[in-house]
């Protein structure tokens, strides 16, 4: 008694096609689902490259008058920073002769914020500005203010 055709069930050639089908699709499915998790590594490298970046930043100036210059260091063991510090000059100023006084000194304050290894090495730049009061024995000749006496001898 034979079987119809029907009941008859999957031939080893349609059941290897099946299965490159679903090997295919996996194969794809896995680099799709290697490159979301290394992208979402990677994101997460950077965003905490701007948190450390913030923190510097918002440090500079604070405490400590800004000055030229750079300096470098580390935050922690994978993170490292350079800083570099100059006087900046707002381009506006130079093309207006008669704006010689300005009420803040600026400076333009640079942060790179670099990890990882000599192979897969990453950095990300930061650049802000920050105000600082002009100094005001710098426009006297950088000495202390002469204090004259109020009343008394030669007083006017």
């Amino acid at each position: 008694m034979s079987l119809p055709r029907r009941q008859r069930g999957f031939s080893l050639l349609e059941l290897v096609a099946a299965f490159l089908v679903f090997a295919l699709g996996f194969g794809a499915l896995m680099q799709i689902l290697s490159a979301s998790l290394r992208n979402a590594r990677l994101s997460a490298e950077y965003t905490q490259a701007a948190l450390w970046a913030q923190s510097k930043l918002d440090s500079v100036g604070i405490g400590d008058k800004l000055k030229e210059g750079g300096s470098s260091g580390e935050f922690d063991a994978a993170y490292r920073w350079q800083l570099e510090i100059a006087r900046y000059q707002p381009p506006d100023a130079a093309a207006a002769p008669t704006q010689t006084l300005q009420p803040v000194d600026l400076y333009r304050v640079d942060l790179t914020v670099s990890w990882g290894g000599a192979q897969s090495r990453r950095e990300a730049h930061f650049t802000t500005l920050r105000a600082a009061n002009p100094d005001p024995n710098a426009a006297l000749g950088g000495g202390m203010p002469a204090l004259l006496p109020r009343g008394g001898k030669g007083a006017p």
